[in-house]
């Protein structure tokens, strides 16, 4: 069970190390609305894959049911994909939600049970929410997924909540905190989370032992950082923040009673080029 401090989203004080109290990056951040969803109707690849859009997207305008206005068709690293729409995501108070304005459930129906006509094929099945990629970084060569080497330190996350809509821009913003601290910082965008990571380090930086949980007996495995670097930065950053605040393990004794707070450590995690090149086999 976690529990996380009172948050101020339009002003977040984002801690580094184990101060109590930190540089912030400004509200102007909080109040940026960077994040628009969309129906993901279909991707393509392919050396016509613009072509082949444009054609769906065609498709799609003439629809029944569907806004013309709405359809595009946006390039990012996955090909050429087709998008429906415009909403907004409600988030919850870990930016755990899926709940979206306007309601997506009437379009995403009307566009999955799209066929060709004479023929059992529905381009659209697979179609999903997903972020419209107009997010751009100014600072490129600083995400992970380019950066080489097999495990990152991870410190912070950063997550959407009801009045909070750019944490992209957060993550980024204290990235570059670090690195004006000197600190080697990284950042990587998920499809909710937004991390900040210090450093790269060798795959022999972190073993594999296996532990017993003292109550329950269960044995399960765990990391130990090994490499005198990453142990280094984690003596700098001990506890892996949360939209800039301190959020706490709570460790209950036999009786359930609370027996332990125990501030979230910072954690290592495998590089997602060491991820893709290990494949599916490793584990990781």
């Amino acid at each position: 069970m976690r529990t996380a401090a009172p948050i101020t989203l339009l002003a977040v004080g984002f801690l580094a190390g184990c101060q109590s109290t930190g540089p912030q990056v400004g509200s102007s951040a909080a109040q940026t609305e960077e994040e628009v969803w969309a129906i993901r109707c279909i991707t393509l690849r392919g050396p016509d894959q613009f072509a082949q859009a444009e054609a769906y997207a065609d498709a799609l305008r003439r629809a029944a049911g569907l806004n013309p206005k709405l359809v595009q068709v946006l390039s990012d690293e996955d090909g050429t994909a087709v998008f429906y729409g415009r909403y907004r995501r409600r988030y919850g108070p870990t930016g755990a939600a899926e709940q979206f304005s306007p309601d997506n459930l009437r379009d995403l129906e009307t566009i999955r049970k799209l066929r060709f006509q004479q023929a059992e094929v529905w381009p659209f099945i697979l179609a999903s929410m997903d972020l419209l990629p107009t997010h751009r970084s100014q600072h490129p060569e600083w995400n992970l997924a380019a950066a080489d080497g097999y495990w990152s330190l991870h410190v912070a996350v950063f997550y959407n909540t009801d009045t909070m809509h750019s944490r992209r821009s957060a993550a980024e913003q204290y990235c570059a905190l670090l690195r004006e601290q000197g600190e080697e910082a990284y950042y990587h965008h998920g499809p909710v989370n937004s991390s900040v990571y210090i450093g790269t380090y060798p795959q022999d930086a972190v073993t594999e032992f296996r532990r017993e949980d003292p109550l329950t007996g269960v044995v399960d495995t765990a990391l130990r950082i090994v490499d005198q670097r990453m142990l280094e930065a984690q003596k700098r950053f001990p506890e892996s923040l949360q939209n800039g605040h301190r959020v706490y393990e709570v460790i209950r004794d036999q009786t359930g009673q609370v027996a332990q707070r125990v501030p979230v450590p910072s954690f290592p995690v495998v590089i997602p080029k060491a991820q893709r090149q290990a494949g599916p086999a490793s584990g990781k």
